[in-house]
């Protein structure tokens, strides 16, 4: 696997939570499963976080991007630090990665091993479900690496999973997360909320904020929430049928 770390030193974060929160850059899946970037964007306009380092790979899909400022770069996703009574670390950016996903699985809980973090969220998307109607709030679900993981995402109202896969790089790091001693989270919404999705993205950063102890302002995403109404009834068949 190709990789090129920039890092930009700087004080290491003590004993951080970790927040994964990347998502697919393949367009046509962009408007259903953008949720984890849209929250870290979020995160990064109303806190206050410091980049620790830059990371490019061949895990990353091959393509380049062209920012607004007409320059094009590859795909890059960056670790950011957030200081207080217990350091918050975020790694979020343009994509999640496509090959080679264990590797880079292996590449960041190593990271995050280095950081003395003991606690991992990793966010996004369901994938096994129906979707829901767009006018219904989205319900968060997930698992952990073990029982007591389980237990405070339950104590949250989360849902917990069972029983169905769970593919991709936003639940393979949660799964390898206990190899490195670090209890791993997946924290999911179903899909169906159409883009941008914020009662989705404030639904994950309420719990989140609530589990790894950090304050957001969410008054941006309440204002800008449509009406809920009761979801309709589903069917059996999921999206794999």
């Amino acid at each position: 696997m190709w990789m090129d770390l920039q890092e930009f030193g700087g004080r290491p974060p003590k004993t951080p939570s970790l927040i994964v929160a990347v998502s697919t850059s393949i367009p046509q899946y962009k408007p259903l499963y953008s949720q984890a970037r849209e929250l870290g964007d979020y995160m990064l306009r109303k806190m206050k976080f410091e980049k620790l380092a830059t990371v490019r790979t061949s895990a990353f899909p091959p393509e380049v991007l062209v920012r607004e400022n007409g320059l094009t770069t590859l795909p890059e996703c960056s670790f950011f630090v957030s200081r207080g009574r217990q350091d918050l670390v975020l790694f979020t950016g343009d994509t999640s990665p496509m090959d080679e996903q264990y590797e880079f699985a292996q590449f960041l809980l190593g990271r995050a091993k280095e950081m003395g973090v003991e606690e991992l969220y990793s966010v996004g998307a369901r994938w096994a479900e129906n979707p829901l109607p767009a006018e219904a709030d989205p319900q968060a679900s997930g698992f952990a690496t073990d029982s007591k993981g389980v237990a405070n995402l339950k104590k949250r109202g989360v849902k917990i999973l069972g029983e169905e896969p769970a593919p991709f790089f936003a639940s393979m790091v949660v799964a390898m997360a206990k190899d490195y001693d670090i209890r791993g989270y997946k924290l999911s919404v179903d899909h169906g909320e159409p883009s941008p999705h914020v009662k989705s993205v404030m639904k994950m950063l309420e719990i989140l904020s609530s589990m790894a102890g950090f304050e957001v302002d969410l008054s941006e995403l309440k204002s800008k929430a449509l009406p809920s109404s009761p979801p309709k009834m589903q069917g059996d068949s999921s999206i794999y049928h």
